[in-house]
């Protein structure tokens, strides 16, 4: 007989791992359970389905002695380990009341009928810990043990006669409790699968999303008021994510959209809702349609100016956290892309000298490069690639948006180490940067853009090897001037280089001539700009008056 119950046993377990893994492939189901954050209507049917798979337990149990031997713990703990409390009350008030009204008349119908419902409540108060500290072995083995010593105790408890209660524990305590634990390790392991997918999705659709950020970069530059750059940058998406509808808006109207027709409607709800909460929104398209918008803002200079809309075929309930992913990480990229257009439309409309001075500055090929490395990344470590572009867009705000004179000199470093963090990422651990900063000098006011271009030459020039390029940073003052030196270890100017250097008139080597160009403008002879050149590296340095020259308003 004790064959017989073990066997029945681990044929319970079988079945139950297999319909764990048939459910598992069912879309909807999958969905729900891949969800970080589920709604109520989420976790009660989820309690159903685990409710109704704990009742098809007690049908393929073994009658031994009176009572229903079977393998319910499973199902029951494991709704509220995966559903939530919700899921776990639900499954187990199904099936304990299932239970006794199964067989009302037998002597463990009651106590089977309690603890059963305890399972569920056992499920739901574990989930927040078994979140927290994850669904290990030992940890899971020890629940369905505990599990059952609670059904054991509530059978001792109110099963009469106490001899026959005694005599069925004895019997079945032990192969419940090896066969069971096996059960609700196999069990959760199936399930825990789909979380392991869903790590695997977020980060392959966050590597789409930067894939289609690049793509999209020359249009969004163009700024959100071109319609047609516009129109190409959603239809570039609307490629890549075929399985969507999208759109983008601005505050007032839908800008273009690609798989759907938006542009005769009204803004929709869903974007309004986006923009006002400034967070990703999912909702109905239409009251009685089984699809679903989701709408996250776009943002420039902190202002909503717009949003990114996707549409799904399937309803809100059974949108996918990747898919939000997917549309956050495409929001907040076009959102920097938007801005830097917009940034480049601002200068464009400036008429001043200096601004176009300011905008000389920008190297291109330091650009291409870092968008180079950014695609790179893409496939390697995609949530470097999201940091690397986000410094990237720190960088030119900083460098394309300064509209004064002079900054403070902690400013201009802040800037030299955005270009810096921007280059590390290219050269992979082969640059060391030494910075000699005192604080008593962090508010020196200097003009904008003039450490930049020099670090970037030392970077690009002055190294000895491929993988060992040092530059240092020294700055100190004395009580009239700031003296400000950038020195690296490389083979030194050669030099025809320095003689072009020299030559007011021949711009070859664009930063540092403008960089001495636009001091020798500005200070005149209170500014000493030297470039000491060596085989043993260089130094570019030069020194300013604490006090800088009134200069009038650029604006």
């Amino acid at each position: 007989m004790q064959n017989d119950l073990l066997f029945s046993l681990i044929l319970n377990i079988s079945l139950l791992v297999l319909m764990a893994t048939i459910l598992t492939e069912v879309r909807p189901l999958r969905i729900m359970i891949k969800r970080q954050e589920r709604s109520v209507y989420n976790q009660l049917f989820l309690g159903l389905i685990f409710g109704l798979l704990s009742i098809s337990c007690t049908y393929t149990g073994l009658s031994f002695e009176g009572a229903v031997v079977n393998t319910r713990v499973v199902s029951t703990i494991a709704a509220g380990l995966v559903g939530g409390p919700v899921s776990g009350v639900c499954a187990g008030l199904m099936s304990g009341v299932h239970r006794y009204l199964y067989n009302p008349a037998g002597f463990t119908s009651l106590a089977c009928g309690i603890g059963t419902f305890g399972f569920g409540v056992i499920g739901a108060l574990s989930y927040r810990w078994f979140s927290r500290r994850g669904r290990r072995t030992l940890d899971l083995v020890l629940l369905t043990v505990g599990a059952e010593l609670v059904q054991a105790a509530l059978i001792l408890l109110l099963s009469k006669p106490f001899s026959a209660a005694l005599a069925l524990e004895k019997a079945i305590l032990l192969p419940k409790m090896l066969v069971n634990s096996i059960g609700l390790v196999a069990f959760m392991r199936i399930l825990d699968r789909l979380n392991r997918d869903l790590t695997i999705e977020l980060v392959e659709q966050r590597a789409v999303a930067l894939l289609i950020a690049q793509e999209c970069l020359p249009y969004l530059r163009k700024g959100i008021r071109d319609h047609e750059s516009t129109q190409r940058a959603v239809n570039i998406v609307h490629e890549k994510l075929p399985h969507f509808q999208v759109a983008m808006t601005n505050r007032t109207q839908v800008l273009a959209a690609s798989g759907c027709d938006l542009s005769a409607t009204p803004l929709p709800t869903a974007a309004r809702e986006a923009m006002a909460q400034q967070e990703t929104v999912v909702m109905e398209v239409a009251k009685g349609q089984r699809s679903a918008m989701l709408a996250a803002p776009l943002v420039t200079d902190e202002q909503i100016i717009g949003s990114l809309l996707l549409i799904t075929p399937t309803g809100p309930n059974l949108v996918l956290d990747a898919d939000v992913k997917t549309l956050e990480s495409l929001a907040q990229f076009f959102s920097v892309m938007l801005e830097l257009g917009e940034t480049e439309h601002q200068i464009a409309l400036r008429k001043q000298a200096e601004f176009r001075a300011l905008q000389s500055q920008i190297n291109p090929h330091f650009l291409f490069n870092a968008l180079n490395t950014i695609s790179a990344l893409c496939m390697t470590d995609p949530d470097r690639a999201c940091k690397t572009i986000l410094i990237l867009a720190n960088y030119f705000r900083q460098t394309l948006t300064i509209n004064e004179p002079f900054v403070p000199l902690e400013q201009e470093i802040a800037n030299v180490d955005n270009y810096l963090m921007l280059t590390e990422a290219r050269f992979e651990g082969a640059l060391h940067i030494e910075c000699e900063l005192p604080d008593d000098l962090r508010a020196l006011r200097l003009p904008p853009l003039i450490l930049q271009p020099i670090v970037e030459n030392a970077v690009r020039h002055g190294f000895v090897a491929v993988d060992d390029r040092r530059v240092a940073i020294s700055i100190h003052q004395d009580d009239k001037r700031a003296y400000i030196r950038v020195s690296d270890q490389g083979h030194g100017f050669p030099p025809e280089v320095l003689k072009k250097l020299e030559d007011p008139n021949d711009p070859t080597y664009t930063g540092l001539f403008n960089v001495r160009k636009r001091l020798r403008s500005i200070y005149g002879k209170q500014c000493d700009f030297h470039i000491d050149s060596s085989d043993k590296g260089s130094t570019v340095s030069f020194s300013l008056p604490l006090i800088p020259p009134e200069m009038p308003d650029t604006e």
